[in-house]
């Protein structure tokens, strides 16, 4: 912030506490705002900003069908190992489940 800049923002404090602090009524305090804010008005009456620019949000990658499952478990040998693993596992399990349901 520039000097100005200060000024404004320590006079609006000054402003706000005898507001709220019951000193000055609510159409005293807008004046006086008023003219506080009109300092960092341009020549043009427009108010001067510092705006920073934001990227654009970023879009995620679009994925092909086919390219599904590469996207899901990557495509490292150790990733398809441990769901060939977890895969097995879960067969071995819905076996036993079916032997311990069905020989009883």
């Amino acid at each position: 912030m520039n000097e100005r800049e200060h000024i404004v923002n320590r006079d609006l404090g000054v402003l706000d506490d005898a507001h709220y602090g019951g000193r000055i009524a609510r159409a005293e305090y807008r004046a006086r705002r008023r003219n506080v804010l009109s300092a960092l008005r341009d020549s043009a009456g427009v108010t001067a900003r510092n705006i920073l620019a934001q990227p654009p949000p970023r879009q995620p990658a679009a994925v092909a069908p086919e390219d599904v499952l590469p996207a899901l478990f990557g495509a490292s040998p150790t990733n398809r190992l441990l769901l060939i693993v977890f895969a097995f596992g879960a067969l071995a399990c819905a076996v036993l489940l079916g032997l311990l349901l069905f020989t009883n």
